[in-house]
């Protein structure tokens, strides 16, 4: 196999920062073909023929032994990559070697539970990183990421979370900037440890640029760091590894981290590719979800914008239908009013022309009996009512018994014999 002229510095930290236990694990390796793991931070080192791994793991189960979980992770992943098993055939074929490895450590986690029943229910992510030849394969299982950062790219997610939020990014319904402080962003759909069935982890293969960094990192880092405070502290941390490894440390514990946080870096210093903007083909780039989501966030927008105009308008439709049918209505009862007083106007006319033949019925009677010759007089409907006497002055006279006698309705006065009594 032949060598590559990569030239590469490691830098790394892992601790239990917001959390009281660290259930998080690592390792890194800048030589796969001495079989002695381990590296120095910043020493600038030749990336040998096997190349160079970055593993880091966030072990999950609190009292049930995450950590436990998080450690045969890492442990057979080193197995897995120890100098003898990385023969030309592995060496061929990257991913499908990685995969093989995850399964692995998946299966090593689910047999520790089954004889450890008090680690019961344990499990953990993985993100590793290979370094070989000029490219890097990453592979991963869970949440726990990989990125790239390059002066001429910007920052780029190499790995794709797999959980709950990340499907809802990936489906238009959420984005990137809304996902971050989803309350379900810890929900993860693939882990190692998971007794639902075998682990199904991603394995991808990127060009390796001049002036790339990698960072692998558990989530208490990206959980508590937006993306771009990542890419502007790597911005101004380019020069030393371990620098940057303290500005994302310190950030991240000044943000008010609440987890175990893991932080791997690798750069590369020459022997590379040039990177342009043309290289920016990672498929697991933000930019792609991000965009994605905010076509369909703005078509939604559009469609709630177009819904209350149309709304607007339907509603000042009823309002004016409603205003034009009420002056009707209105218009309909103003003309009914007058035909309703003409009917009491009448029938006032015809109650005061029935009291005037009332009484002009009573004169007759009363003039009938004092003039006997006289015809009585009737009105009828065609004459024209009289307007009605006023009340006449009573009549004092004396009856047959000498007393007074008071006449109403006449003006005349019915004389009674009767006769003289001398005193």
């Amino acid at each position: 196999m032949k060598t590559n002229n990569i030239l590469f510095r490691m830098a790394a930290r892992c601790e239990a920062a917001g959390r009281p236990n660290n259930e998080d694990n690592y390792q890194l390796d800048d030589n796969l073909s001495d079989n002695s793991w381990g590296f120095t931070a910043d020493a600038e080192v030749s990336l040998g023929e096997k190349g160079a791994l970055l593993v880091v793991c966030d072990g999950m189960g609190g009292m049930n032994a995450g950590e436990v979980a998080s450690d045969i992770a890492v442990k057979t992943i080193k197995e897995w990559f120890t100098t003898d098993k990385l023969t030309d055939a592995v060496v061929a074929a990257p991913c499908k070697y990685i995969t093989s490895a995850i399964v692995a450590a998946d299966a090593a986690i689910k047999a520790h539970s089954k004889t450890n029943p008090d680690t019961e229910g344990m499990g953990s992510t993985i993100v590793l990183a290979w370094l070989l030849g000029q490219k890097v394969y990453v592979g991963w299982c869970g949440d726990s990421r990989c990125y790239r950062f390059n002066p001429a790219l910007g920052l780029e997610r190499l790995s794709h979370d797999h959980s709950y939020v990340q499907e809802l990014v990936d489906a238009g319904k959420l984005t990137e900037e809304l996902a971050f402080d989803h309350p379900n962003n810890n929900i993860i759909t693939r882990s190692l440890g998971d007794p639902r069935g075998a682990a199904q982890p991603d394995c991808k293969e990127f060009d390796l640029y001049n002036q790339d960094i990698i960072l692998l990192c558990s989530d208490g880092l990206c959980g508590t760091l937006r993306d771009n405070e990542i890419a502007e502290l790597i911005k101004q941390h380019q020069t030393s590894m371990q620098e940057c490894r303290d500005a994302l440390w310190d950030a991240d514990e000044a943000a008010g981290w609440t987890d175990n946080t893991t932080i791997a870096l690798a750069q590369i210093i020459s022997g590379g590719k040039d990177a342009t903007t043309a290289n920016k083909t990672a498929t697991a780039s933000t930019d792609i979800s991000t965009s994605k989501a905010k076509l369909i966030a703005a078509n939604k927008r559009l469609k709630l914008i177009l819904s209350g105009v149309v709304f607007i308008i339907l509603l000042c439709a009823i309002v004016a239908t409603a205003y034009k049918y009420k002056a009707q209505i209105t218009s309909l009862f103003d003309k009914e009013e007058p035909a309703v007083e003409q009917v009491e106007g009448a029938d006032v006319q015809e109650e005061q022309a029935k009291q005037v033949a009332d009484e002009g019925a009573n004169d007759s009677e009363n003039n009938s009996e004092t003039n006997p010759e006289k015809p009585s007089t009737t009105h009828t409907d065609n004459d024209t009512p009289k307007a009605p006497k006023p009340d006449p002055t009573p009549e004092f006279g004396n009856d047959a018994d000498g007393k007074t006698v008071v006449t109403e309705g006449t003006t005349d006065v019915q004389k009674v014999d009767q006769p003289q009594t001398q005193e």
